[in-house]
């Protein structure tokens, strides 16, 4: 089994760049793995013309037997909602690469007004409602939630779908977390 898994993607910035960088320059060094940290994230640049619309940040990270297990993915998920709670952003996308399969997760603000009741159970979108954005698997439009046109999204695509993780969303209250 291969022991490397990478996790790697972007949050889209709404409006406050700076607000949302020093959130992510605060985060310093977390010792609970999966460990995200200040120094796994590009925070771009914020002055036009270097950026088109919206400022981006990258993320970057390698870790070992990531996603073996169900609280790797809970933790993982429930530190980057930390993040996403307390920054201004659009969405956010991260690919994962793991042993037990490759997953695209997808969060969508509230407030991005692409989205409409009638479209919750379309196929094409598969987001999942809460009170706070928009949740999803598979890779997707950086300029919206619809999957990439591209991509035929399989079942085995979405960690629900994996009867060993036993994966639920939103991630249930009572779940171990390293936050």
């Amino acid at each position: 089994m291969n022991e490397y898994s990478s996790i790697y993607g972007y949050i889209k910035i709404n409006r406050d760049y700076k607000k949302s960088a020093n959130f992510i320059k605060g985060i310093g060094i977390d010792n609970d793995y999966p460990f995200i940290n200040t120094n796994m994230f590009s925070l771009g640049d914020y002055e036009i013309p270097f950026y088109y619309e919206n400022p981006i940040f990258g993320f970057a990270a390698t870790y070992k037997y990531f996603g073996l297990e169900l609280n790797d993915w809970n933790s993982f998920i429930l530190k980057i909602e930390r993040i996403l709670r307390n920054i201004d952003f659009e969405n956010a996308q991260f690919h994962v690469e793991s042993s037990i399969g490759d997953f695209t997760l997808y969060w969508e603000s509230l407030d991005k007004k692409f989205y409409s009741e009638e479209k919750e159970n379309d196929k094409i979108i598969q987001l999942t409602k809460t009170e706070e954005w928009y949740f999803g698997f598979g890779k997707r439009s950086v300029f919206g939630g619809y999957l990439d046109e591209t991509q035929i999204f399989n079942d085995y695509e979405d960690l629900r779908n994996l009867s060993n993780l036993n994966f639920k969303y939103p991630i249930p209250k009572n779940q171990p977390r390293n936050l």
